[in-house]
């Protein structure tokens, strides 16, 4: 055990066990401590070569705060306080990262990344022992209870404690990662974690990378193992899950309905929604929210390129300093003690669809029915111009860095397409091995640069 200890990264292991869980105040005790670890060792040049969206972001909503919102109320004060240190914090745990990644051997971080996976591998294991000693069922999936059968995947929240579809993404780049570096066996099981998440939507998108991954890699083993991931899916959704299958087939017969000016759509979702242009609508509370989302920035050459504000319109922080109920969202003891704080632009929007779908039963309770999204916040908090910052100075930061046979190209897309489905860059963890994965393939390029021809 001791040797093994030896062999990885103890402080990077510890950091992100605890820094990517889903509890407010972990995350800025962590950023602390890595920060006074890595100490005297930390160099300006790191933070100029960090990704400067999230200096510039924090930069652009200031000046949206000062000299546009002008509300400087205690409770939006406070609000606006707590976003800008998501956004610190994001910055400070890529450059933590970022230094024991340089520091440390390429060796030590691959097995230190692996003891991660192994780690939240188990705990995943025992989330799913507990959901079947409680359901008294070996196969919980079939199960008709509303606690368990479709819901099952819900409860394998694994390392992250938050919702089942993060467990899901982080195993989605787990899997391009050991896929490209030839790891196949754990590439199989990343796969068989994010596929018992039932994340459904994410795990079509991920099903269609798998089959880029086939074109990409050219060993005949890698395909295999994608050939085995892909019947994996099948065998999972026919006879393990059928229910889900039958849920994602009656997801995917979209009803349209159409909308005149200024009425409501007659729909289980739609009802929320104040629609004010008239068009074809899907039925999902999420489409509607890039609507309301649309709709915003177009009222205005103020909310087109600043958008509401920091926490004003669609985010996490928006939710968490609201006066929705714990049946919405369960605060933290942090959110539960500062003032409340609502928006109008949130309040008039998002607000409403969440405690509409919230009003229904659970099982209406779905990341398709939620504008969780954030494409909603960049854009409705931040407007055209925070998107043009996160294309120029985030994508564009790791796209450049892209060279042929390398997995970072899938990630890109898969993450993009991640974005969609929850305020990312707020849990901070998928989103942090997202960087982890672009910063060892960045070192392994550079060893490989380095070695004599």
């Amino acid at each position: 055990m001791r040797a093994y200890l030896k062999s990885i990264d103890v402080f990077l292991l510890f950091f992100l066990t605890f820094f990517t869980i889903d509890k407010v105040i972990a995350k800025p005790l962590m950023i602390i401590f890595g920060l006074i670890w890595i100490g005297k060792n930390l160099k300006f040049k790191e933070i100029k070569n960090a990704p400067l969206f999230y200096i510039f972001i924090c930069v652009w909503g200031l000046i949206n705060f000062l000299f546009i919102n002008t509300d400087f109320s205690l409770p939006h004060i406070i609000a606006f306080s707590i976003g800008v240190l998501y956004w610190l914090m994001g910055i400070c745990a890529f450059i933590i990262i970022k230094n024991r990644i340089e520091t440390k051997s390429l060796i030590t971080i691959e097995k230190t990344i692996d003891a991660f996976f192994y780690i939240n591998l188990f705990w995943t294991a025992y989330n799913l022992f507990l959901v079947m000693f409680k359901s008294h069922s070996i196969n919980p999936y079939s199960l008709s209870d509303l606690d368990y059968g479709n819901s099952t995947g819900d409860y394998l929240k694994g390392l992250l404690m938050g919702p089942s579809y993060l467990n899901m993404m982080i195993n989605a780049l787990f899997c391009i990662y050991y896929l490209f570096n030839s790891k196949y066996l754990l590439a199989i099981t990343a796969t068989i974690i994010a596929c018992m998440t039932t994340s459904n939507f994410a795990n079509i998108i991920f099903i269609l990378m798998l089959f880029v991954c086939f074109i990409l890699l050219k060993q005949t083993k890698a395909r295999i193992t994608i050939i085995a991931q892909l019947a994996f899916y099948v065998i999972f959704y026919v006879f393990i899950s059928n229910n889900n299958l039958t849920y994602i087939m009656d997801s995917m017969h979209i009803k349209r309905v159409h909308a005149n000016e200024n009425t409501l759509i007659s729909n289980v979702i739609d009802d929320s929604v104040n629609v004010k242009r008239g068009t074809w609508f899907l039925k999902y509370g999420k489409t509607n929210a890039v609507f309301q989302t649309y709709n915003y920035i177009l009222s205005s050459p103020k909310n087109f390129i600043f958008g509401a504000g920091i926490g004003e319109f669609s985010s996490q922080l928006a939710v968490r300093t609201s006066d929705l109920p714990d049946t919405v969202i369960k605060k933290s003891r942090i959110f539960k003690i500062i003032p409340t704080y609502v928006a109008p632009p949130f309040k008039e929007n998002n607000y409403q669809i969440f405690s509409y779908v919230y009003s229904l039963p659970p099982i209406y309770h779905s990341i398709k029915d939620l504008p969780i999204s954030f494409v909603n916040q960049i854009l409705g908090e931040y407007g055209i111009g925070g998107l043009i910052l996160f294309l120029i100075f985030y994508l564009f930061y790791f796209i450049k860095n892209y060279k042929d046979g390398n997995y970072l190209l899938p990630m890109v897309f898969l993450i993009s397409y991640f974005l969609l489905f929850d305020y990312l860059f707020e849990y901070l963890s998928v989103i942090v091995f997202f960087e982890i994965f672009f910063l060892l393939n960045k070192k392994k390029q550079n060893l490989t640069l380095s070695l004599p021809k």
